[in-house]
């Protein structure tokens, strides 16, 4: 006979902190280290679950705009996602602009924003604007969840590893993803036992590994592309995230086409095909 699901605890603020705690005990089976955290008061549980766990270097910003940009910048840097943790109301609004970025630069960035309860909305409750679905097209993927609902309960570790999931390994690429949590008062509690996770510290879900670059030979490129009869005039664009440096120039010179290499390809070094200051020429 299959185990019973978990069952959450009875006492709300304990239920609440615990939905909490699962979160972030999946993000950091997931390899998540870092989080972003703007003071508020509806986000305290998810506040109190990433300060107490040590794995997870924890930064306070009090500017909801410079807390997003610091969590953009966690993974420009390539150690991200990053948590940002933003209170309900404008606050969550205040980190649009990042988000924006991080979708068009394809950076991973996992926002949570603190929400009102149902209850709460469209009443005129301090503190409250409609925030599900706020960040639009921007996000790779975004749910809206009561984080006391117990039917729920079973199924947090699922929701918190899809989240990092979809922000590293989209179909679109890597990019913003946005979970918005309802929080009932009372806000601080302790949390009861986790849900279990899989065994070995593992995450809940696992995408499937891509291949490794290989070496670029460069009559195979010549005849992949219908070449190795003769040379034809052509270009190669080479932006962030383009590959490794060493065999975008090696496929460059294989064509024998200039390399247009954008800053933050890594592809300005030396090399009789590497132009590194096109736009200015241009």
């Amino acid at each position: 006979m299959p185990d019973d699901p978990p069952r959450p605890p009875e006492d709300l603020a304990r239920r609440q902190a615990t939905v909490a705690a699962t979160l972030v005990d999946e993000w950091v089976r997931c390899g998540v280290r870092h989080a972003v955290i703007c003071p508020g008061s509806r986000s305290t549980p998810m506040a109190l679950a990433l300060a107490a766990r040590p794995e997870i270097q924890v930064a306070v910003r009090l500017d909801e705009r410079s807390a997003a940009f610091s969590a953009l910048g966690v993974g420009l840097a390539g150690v991200g996602p990053a948590v940002l943790l933003t209170t309900s109301g404008t606050a969550a609004t205040e980190v649009h602009a990042a988000v924006v970025e991080a979708h068009q630069a394809g950076v991973p960035l996992l926002v949570v924003s603190a929400d009102r309860p149902a209850e709460l909305q469209r009443v005129g409750a301090p503190q409250t604007v409609e925030q599900a679905g706020l960040y639009g097209a921007s996000v790779r993927f975004a749910v809206t969840l009561d984080a006391t609902d117990p039917g729920l309960f079973a199924s947090w570790r699922s929701f918190a590893s899809r989240l990092v999931l979809e922000a590293r390994c989209h179909p679109s690429g890597p990019g913003p993803v946005h979970l918005n949590l309802a929080f009932r008062e009372p806000l601080v509690g302790e949390p009861g036992c986790l849900p279990p996770g899989r065994p070995g510290g593992g995450p809940w879900h696992r995408a499937l590994a891509s291949r490794s670059a290989q070496a670029v030979d460069g009559q195979a490129v010549l005849a992949a592309l219908g070449l190795e009869d003769g040379w034809v005039p052509g270009v190669v664009v080479a932006g962030e995230g383009s590959g490794p440096p060493t065999e975008v120039v090696a496929l460059a010179e294989a064509l024998g086409w200039p390399l247009l290499a954008d800053a933050r390809s890594g592809c300005r070094r030396p090399g009789r095909v590497v132009v590194g200051a096109a736009d200015g020429i241009l």
